[in-house]
């Protein structure tokens, strides 16, 4: 499912990115591990995709290293 919601992400930056967990739509998802992630720039902003698993769904998050904000931008449901 493509969304593009902004939330609110706890992480570690050593040698890179590693989220824990984020606020949702008012609900508190922890991830497991961290799946992929990669980084592109548009124009002067680099932007971090990163693709985190939890137990019951996969995220697709955004961090963007000019603002420090965070978005969800899938979401894809285990089977």
């Amino acid at each position: 499912m493509e969304v593009d919601d902004e939330v609110k992400v706890w992480a570690f930056f050593d040698r890179g990115i590693f989220p824990i967990a984020m606020n949702w739509n008012r609900r508190f998802v922890k991830f497991e591990k961290l799946i992929f992630s990669s980084s592109k720039r548009v124009g002067d902003t680099k932007l971090v995709d990163l693709v985190c698993a939890s137990d019951t769904s996969n995220f697709e998050l955004e961090y963007n290293t000019s603002s420090y904000s965070w978005r969800v931008k899938k979401v894809m449901e285990l089977e």
